[in-house]
């Protein structure tokens, strides 16, 4: 058979690359094209020279990150507590929703489940922030009430900045996992029956079938979620921390994140170092990713990325 040449494919599947293109486009666009701006951050940028135009500085606002050593640190260290706990329980959690899922017989039971565990995701951070100054007023919050009528003494949230990690990672939890888990219902989907059919012949429980088949058929999609998942570790949701905590400066010491630290930099005016800070971010994810795709390499070549 004569093999066809790249414009005879082209003209056969036209229409499948005309649909690839926007997403070609896409990616140029708002994923290789800012690439340039990384030149920001050896720059004294200003509006009027703009890019190309702001006076050189090298690594001067490296040194003035690193020179705030404290405040970087501590919206590091924020930042990868606050994912990291979110990617541990959020796997799990999402796993364990698609698995729920995946065991409701009655179809049209599943699909009200389904659109009540989705629905936090299409909420906004405000909106979610608007519900958490309900529940954590520290005068009138349904939490704090709820800790009086048990006999404890009310907690003044917005003063204590030791409870924020777990409030920021909960609430990030309920908004998320009902999208989480539509990767994993869909790949169980693609499950053969068969397997299933034979345990429960041979006598498998329920919960057997999860353990021996489900469970080990899906750690290929959780390795390679869990890898994606660590490359943005070091991005942390600005609005979210905006929209539940205000900025406010009593709890920076546990809310200050990496991307909030740009913000609250780049609302100085100071661009260069906001950029300093947004490049050091990506090179230690991308460091992250490399050494996580290592690891998962040594342990099970099928489980890397690359």
């Amino acid at each position: 058979m004569k093999k066809q040449s790249l414009w005879q494919e082209i003209r056969k599947n036209y229409f499948f690359y005309v649909l690839a293109l926007f997403g070609f486009v896409f990616l140029i666009m708002f994923s290789y094209i800012p690439i340039g701006g990384v030149y920001m951050a050896f720059e004294d940028y200003t509006y009027k020279g703009g890019l190309f135009g702001s006076e050189f500085v090298g690594l001067k606002n490296f040194r003035i990150l690193f020179a705030n050593m404290e405040n970087a640190m501590r919206a590091t260290r924020n930042t990868i507590i606050i994912n990291l706990g979110g990617i541990l329980i959020g796997t799990v959690l999402d796993v364990v929703v698609a698995i729920i899922l995946s065991e409701i017989n009655n179809e049209k039971y599943r699909k009200l489940t389904q659109t009540i565990v989705l629905f936090p995701h299409f909420l906004s951070w405000s909106v979610v922030g608007t519900v958490a100054d309900v529940l954590l007023d520290d005068k009138a919050g349904l939490l704090n009430q709820l800790i009086q009528s048990l006999g404890g003494e009310p907690i003044d949230w917005s003063m204590n900045p030791q409870y924020w990690w777990a409030i920021i990672i909960i609430a990030a939890l309920w908004k998320g996992f009902g999208y989480g888990s539509i990767l994993y219902y869909a790949t169980m989907t693609g499950f053969d029956p068969c397997l299933y059919e034979a345990a429960e012949i041979d006598g498998a429980s329920r919960l057997k079938r999860i353990w021996t088949i489900t469970l080990p058929l899906l750690k290929p999609t959780i390795a390679v979620m869990f890898l994606l998942s660590i490359g943005g570790i070091l991005g942390g949701s600005m609005e979210q921390i905006m929209g539940m905590t205000k900025m406010n400066p009593f709890i920076l010491e546990t809310t200050d994140t990496l991307a909030t630290y740009v913000y609250r930099i780049s609302t100085g005016g100071n661009f260069g170092t906001a950029s300093a800070v947004s490049l050091y971010q990506s090179f230690f994810g991308c460091i992250l990713v490399l050494s996580a795709n290592l690891i998962a390499k040594k342990i099970n070549p099928d489980y890397a990325l690359f």
